[in-house]
Order: structure tokens, then sequence, then C-alpha cells
């Protein structure tokens, strides 16, 4: 065999699946990664802690940097975190542990998820089985790969083993006054008050950071500071349940709290639906509380003590279906990113 056609041969095979996303840029040619995610802007600078976790975890398995990447681009690029996947369109994109909400096409209009045209997904892994079984109904080829990539995040961000507070309660960006990391809860959502006796053992959290690696460690510090979790947002409970927190997606209506059936007539966020299908849950643990009745801290609390059991989920098809390079192990049990990729990702 000539050495040319050698070569080509064992470099096709080193080629990673995705390797058409990573591209040299600027003077130094220096590789980098095109990805997409939902990024700060000038009218929203601070990040939403899932958010700007989707290119964190990426940057530290692949050790490159980031390129802020547009959901419309017509180029070939990576997207992960985030219910996000309805909204790509143009080019080629990689999908790993991506969501998607089929009720809504590209523009988030509720007129139901149709592949865009001049659009090729290629899905490496999806966030749950529901993803999967809705995109596989279109036609796309999904493997049996399932999670959320933020799963990841203690290799990235250890726990401090510091506990300052018996329950944490991430609220939604929704229900926030202002779309910023000094927002309050609305003051019409009662559920979210809380009396002077619960005052030094129950905190609210807000999911927005300074964008910033060090106001993402902080945000992530403050949940895991916490005993047990109630939260609207997926990604407090993605985070207590990789960290070993106690916890629960906090619903919105009234009636009886426990676990919560995903094929059951009770509604469940499509977001945990389909996270949980992921690591091969068939329920969901909820407590009902109304936004216009108060809690009582002390049963939510009790609730979790009796009912919360940690999933029995690794990563490993996650993990090994990452369609780049990877610089890092599963086994490791703290992944190190070099700082010039870290610190200067684009949050």
């Amino acid at each position: 065999m000539p050495l040319n056609v050698a070569k080509r041969l064992l470099s096709g095979r080193a080629r990673s699946p995705a390797s058409g996303a990573v591209v040299k840029e600027g003077r130094s040619a220096q590789r980098a990664l095109r990805f997409s995610w939902v990024w700060t802007t000038s009218s929203h600078p601070d990040a939403n802690l899932g958010d700007a976790l989707s290119a964190v975890v990426v940057a530290a398995i692949a050790h490159l940097p980031i390129i802020r990447t547009a959901f419309s681009a017509d180029t070939e690029r990576l997207a992960a975190v985030g219910t996000i996947g309805h909204a790509l369109h143009f080019g080629k994109v990689h999908l790993w542990g991506t969501g998607f909400d089929m009720q809504r096409d590209r523009t988030g209009a509720l007129l139901g998820y149709q592949i865009p045209d001049d659009t090729e997904l290629v899905a490496h892994a999806v966030r749950g089985r529901r993803t999967a079984a809705a995109l596989r109904a279109k036609g796309i080829s999904v493997p049996e790969a399932y999670g959320d990539p933020v799963w990841f995040l203690p290799k990235i961000f250890p726990d401090a083993g510091r506990k300052e507070w018996d329950l944490g309660v991430i609220v939604h960006i929704s229900e926030l006054d202002t779309p910023d990391a000094a927002a309050m809860v609305r003051a019409t959502i009662e559920r979210y008050k809380i009396p002077p006796e619960f005052a030094d053992r129950v905190r609210i959290i807000n999911t927005y950071t300074p964008a910033s690696i060090a106001g993402l460690r902080d945000k992530v510090d403050e949940i895991v500071s916490c005993r047990r979790i109630l939260s609207t947002s997926l990604h407090g409970l993605v985070i207590a349940e990789t960290y070993g927190i106690p916890c629960a997606w906090f619903a919105t209506y009234a009636g009886a709290s426990g676990l919560l059936e995903i094929e059951g007539a009770q509604p469940i966020d499509h977001r945990m639906k389909d996270f949980y299908s992921g690591v091969d849950r068939d329920h969901v643990l909820s407590y009902l509380q109304p936004l216009n009745a108060l809690t009582d801290w002390a049963d939510a609390i009790r609730f979790l003590d009796d009912n919360w059991r940690p999933l029995n989920y690794q990563g490993e098809a996650l993990f090994n279906a990452f369609p780049l390079k990877k610089q890092v192990k599963l086994s490791d049990p703290r992944w190190v990113t070099p700082a010039r990729i870290l610190d200067h990702i684009p949050l």
C-alpha cells in the first residue's frame, strides 16, 4: 500500500465523529470547537447556570477553546445541555445529551417540531428516552446513550463538603422578578415565603450567576451546601442528583406528593420526564405545592427524608458517546482543565 494512502487511512481512523466542528482560528491557528448553547448577551449579562455549564463540561472533556456558534449557523457544530434541540437549524449539528421541546418549531412557536430544511442532526446521545423516541419517529437514528452532561459536574467542581442549609429551593428563571443574579422571586408567589423560624434553614436559590467560572462555581457551591433540594429548575435536580443530595421536583399544583409515574395521568414537566427516563426511572419524585399557597417547610423536609432514593446511574454510555477526542477518563476522580481554556470560555 502506498505510504500516502496509508497515512490517509490512519488519519481517517483517528478522526472523531464531530471533528468537523473543530476549526483553527486566530494567528496561532489554535484548534477550537464551534459550539451552540444559550450564552449571555448585553441585555442579559448574567449566565443561567444550566446553560453555561454546557460549555464548561464540553471544554473539560475535550480541552478545546469554545467558539460561540449561533443556533442558525450554516456550519458544522456541537450542541449539548438544554432543551434547545428544536431551535437548532441549518448546517450539521452534533447532539450530545441535548433535549427537545417537540411542541415547538425552530422559532419557539407552538406549532410542533419538524426537522428544519438544510439541517442535518447527528445524535450521539440525547437527554432522555422521550427525546430519543420523538427523534426516531422523525427518522433520526439515536443510539442507546442517554443523560444530561451536567451529570459530570462533580469531576469539575468537587463537593467542598460544606453544609449550611437544611433545604435549598431552586426557582425557575420564569419565577424571578428580573433576569439577573440579584433577582428575587416575584412577590405574588406565596409558596416561596419563609417564616422567621425557617429563615436560617431554608435557602431560596436563583440560578442566574455572574458570567465567570468563579461565579458558576460559587452557585454550584451554594446548591451543594444544602442538605436537601426542591427545584422547579431541571438543572437544580440534575445537580442535586449527581452530588447525591435528596431532591424532588417542586410541582406548582395541588395534590398528593409522591412518586409520579412518567406515563401516568398527573402532569409532569416534560423536561423532568425526559431526564428521569434517561436515567432509567419510570417516575419523578414530586412535591406538590400550588404557587398561591404557603409551603409547610417542615413537611417538605420530612417528605424528602422519607422518599428520595439515589439514582443507579453512572453516565458511562453518555461519556463514551462524546463525539470528540477525550482528554479525560470517566474513572478519573477529578477533571483538571487548563486555565487557558476554562477561564476563557465566552459565557
